[in-house]
This record gives C-alpha cells, sequence and structure tokens, in this order.
C-alpha cells in the first residue's frame, strides 16, 4: 500500500480519513454488542425463544471467525477502496434485512451477511490505515480506527438500546444501517485508490498462518479475548451477586468501561510508535491480568467497581493496537491477510469464553470467572514471553525475515540472502507497498 505524503496538507487529509475509517468502525461495534439488549423483544416479536433469537449473535459470531480469511484471499488483488466501499454496502444492507425480518431463517441469514460484512470491513480498514499513515504514526492511526469499536462500546450501544427501548428492536438496526451508510458516504469521495497485496489464491493467502511468529502471535490475541470476555459476558450475574449495583447504575458503569477503552487504546496507539510493541503489549497483558484478579474486591462496593470497570478498559483496550501493530510487522507484505486471520481469532475467542463461562456458572463457580480470566491473561503473558526469548535466540544466529512463506523457494532465500543491509535501509520496491516497518518487535 502506498504511504501517505508527509506534507501537513497530507496529514491533516489523511487523519481525516482514519476517523471515517473509524466511523464505519463505531457501526460495526454498536452492531456487535447491541443485541444482546434486544433479545427479549426480538424472540416476543418473532415467536421464539430468548435462547432461539440468541443464536442470531452465535451465527454473526461465527460468520464473523470463519468467513473473514476466506474474502480477504479472494479479494486480495482488488483495489482497498472498493473493498470498503463493497462491504459497507453488504453490512448495511445485512442490518436493514434484520430490520425487517419477518422470520428466524431471514433473521439469521441477515445476521450472516452481517458479520460477513463487518468481518472484511474491520481487517481491510485497518490495513487501509496502516497503508495510508507515514510508518512512524502507523500505531496511533490503527487505535484512531479501533476507538470507534471503544466508542461504540460507550456511546452506541447505550444509544441503540434506547432507540430500541423507545420504539422497536427493527429501529435500532435501522440505526446501525443508518451509520454505515454515513461512514460509506464520507470514505466514497475522501479514500484514494489503494491497489491490493495482490492475489495468489486463498490455500497461498492462508499459508500466511505458517509465517514464523503468527500462530504464536494469534494465540496471544485469543487468550487475551478469553480472559476478558469470559468475565464480561457473565458480568451481570456478577452484579446480582455482589448486590451492590443497582440496575440503574450499571448503564454508567459499562460507559465507564467504555471511555476506560478509548483511553486504553488510544495510549496504546502512541505506545506502538514510541517503544517496542512487544514490551508494551507485556505490560498491558500483565496490568489486565492484575485488575482481573482484583474485579471480585472491587464490586463490593460501587466506587470499587467504578475504577476497576475503567481500569479494565483501559488495559484491556491499549493491548489492540499494540497486537494490530505486531501483526503487520510479522506478515509483512502480507500484513492485511494476518489481519483477517486476527479477526478470525478474536470471535473464536469470545465463543470459547461464552463457553468456558457458562461451564463455570452452571457449575456454580460464578465467583471464579474474574480468576479464570486472569489465568487466560498470564497464559498470554507467558506466549508472548517465551516468543521474546525465542526472538533474541534467532536475532544472536541469524536476522529473520518478516512476511517469508513456507516453501516461498529457493529464488526468494536467495534474494534475502544476497544482500546484508538491514530491512529498514532497503529501498522499497512494489512488492514490499504496506509492508510495516521492521522493528524490534521480532
Amino acid at each position: 500500500m502506498a504511504v501517505a505524503e508527509g506534507t501537513s496538507k497530507d496529514r491533516g487529509q489523511g487523519g481525516a480519513r482514519i476517523w471515517l475509517l473509524a466511523l464505519g468502525m463505531f457501526a460495526i461495534g454498536t452492531d456487535l454488542f447491541i443485541v444482546s439488549g434486544l433479545l427479549p423483544s426480538m424472540a416476543r416479536d418473532l415467536g421464539l425463544s430468548t435462547a432461539a433469537a440468541g443464536q442470531s449473535v452465535t451465527v454473526f459470531a461465527l460468520t464473523y471467525a470463519v468467513a473473514a480469511p476466506v474474502p480477504a484471499g479472494l479479494t486480495s488483488a482488488v483495489d482497498r477502496k472498493t473493498v470498503l466501499v463493497v462491504v459497507l454496502i453488504v453490512f448495511a444492507a445485512g442490518n436493514a434485512l434484520s430490520a425487517f425480518a419477518t422470520s428466524y431463517a431471514v433473521l439469521l441469514l441477515s445476521r450472516a451477511v452481517a458479520g460477513a460484512g463487518a468481518a472484511i470491513y474491520a481487517s481491510t480498514a485497518s490495513a487501509m490505515a496502516a497503508g495510508i499513515t507515514p510508518p512512524e504514526r502507523r500505531g496511533r492511526s490503527l487505535a484512531v480506527v479501533y476507538a470507534g469499536m471503544t466508542t461504540a462500546i460507550a456511546l452506541g450501544v447505550p444509544l441503540g438500546s434506547a432507540i430500541g427501548d423507545f420504539s422497536s428492536w427493527r429501529w435500532a438496526f435501522g440505526f446501525v444501517a443508518l451509520l454505515s451508510l454515513v461512514a460509506l458516504a464520507g470514505l466514497w469521495p475522501a479514500l484514494p485508490s489503494v491497489p491490493g497485496p495482490g492475489g495468489s489464491g486463498v490455500r497461498r493467502r492462508l499459508a500466511v498462518f505458517r509465517v514464523r511468529h503468527a500462530p504464536a502471535a494469534l494465540l496471544v490475541t485469543a487468550f487475551w479475548v478469553v480472559g476478558t470476555f469470559v468475565v464480561y459476558t457473565y458480568l451481570g450475574a456478577l452484579f446480582d451477586r455482589a448486590g451492590h449495583v443497582g440496575t440503574g447504575l450499571r448503564p454508567w458503569l459499562l460507559l465507564l468501561f467504555g471511555v476506560g477503552g478509548f483511553a486504553g487504546v488510544m495510549a496504546g496507539g502512541r505506545l506502538a510508535d514510541r517503544v517496542n510493541p512487544r514490551t508494551a503489549l507485556a505490560t498491558s497483558v500483565a496490568l489486565l491480568a492484575v485488575v482481573l484478579a482484583a474485579l471480585s474486591p472491587a464490586l463490593r462496593s460501587p466506587t470499587g467497581t467504578a475504577v476497576a470497570l475503567t481500569a479494565w478498559g483501559f488495559a484491556h483496550w491499549c493491548a489492540f493496537p499494540l497486537i494490530q501493530h505486531r501483526l503487520l510487522h510479522i506478515g509483512g507484505r502480507h500484513g492485511d491477510m494476518l489481519l483477517a486471520l486476527n479477526q478470525s481469532a478474536l470471535y473464536l475467542g469470545q465463543t470459547l469464553a461464552g463457553a468456558l463461562g457458562g461451564l463455570l456458572v452452571g457449575a456454580g463457580r460464578l465467583e471464579s470467572l474474574p480468576w479464570a480470566g486472569a489465568a487466560f491473561e498470564l497464559l498470554a503473558l507467558l506466549v508472548v514471553v517465551v516468543g521474546a526469548t525465542g526472538a533474541a535466540h534467532r536475532r544472536r544466529t541469524g536476522p529473520a525475515r518478516p512476511g517469508q512463506l513456507p516453501g516461498a523457494g529457493a529464488a526468494a532465500d536467495a534474494r534475502a540472502g544476497a544482500g546484508s543491509a538491514p530491512a529498514a535501509s532497503a529501498r522499497p520496491t512494489p512488492s514490499d507497498a504496506g509492508r510495516a516497518p521492521a522493528g524490534p518487535a521480532d
């Protein structure tokens, strides 16, 4: 991907484009989190049980997780602007179909359509943000894009729920469709045309999973997600058990989680640009483990709960731009594919978190959820530390080549080994467009 020029005008235009990409993420984030509050009214309207209506969330999540890498591979040769425009239209159409659904089958179909659009948008928007931003500001740009997601937790979900309570759950989905169309109207004229990294077949694109460090990095994402969502999914039940947080206070506490998340994602973006992302990631994950371990005693008072949820949102979301930045470096010119696989890791982690939390709650171990969350964060931290140890050993034995695929061929190996100059000093070529700068992370 071409990188934006460094003039003040270009930086201003680039900043506006990044915020427009964030608006699309705001729409997706609202859609992700809004449904749980609408399930009872959806079930009544369509003559379903609440459990059956809840499968619409499962369909969205599984489509997001499973379908994300495949469309990313199929669209790899398509201009990135075109991809974003098309998937925003698909996402808006899915939500519009949800709004007009008259049967269970149509509802599930609409959530699958919306999930596919959301998955492709999220990974493509991240890659676009990195591609139109100078390398020294790449972490902050990724943070701004995902600030749209954290803002949705703080503002979009309460607003969408209020719309559903005031009128109908159908209008809430209509609100999400409208948000995506507003983002589309802004992005269409503002975004530059950015060539895709090039198509090489879905199988070849999925081979990026075997790039050095990639499986471990995706495992970190999965553990990190499980650690938070095994607790967050059942937060209402924890509030009920603690007995100090009334229903009127809960929206404000969730708002604090979103505010902390916004601050965290912006801080993580700045850290990614200024320090070793691996070190910053390890620190944020360790902080998250501490916060989750302290959650149970914090829930004994409203003040403690407010402080804990703000710190939780900060620590959790601080890690995300660091994860994204590291994946772009690891993947090299295949970084966009790793971002798509990372979306799968996110949603598979959420699915596992819900199942594990359900098992613990069913076994009468509700109070153990924060400890389980802290344990998964420690597992994520362990993977990061082990990876750092291995990277240090490899630096002593020979340089790593980010983005090198297995079986790339002797010619590629010969080219890579022909020169001894560091990657950062090499002159960029068209095939390197969009590659994250080589750095100390791995």
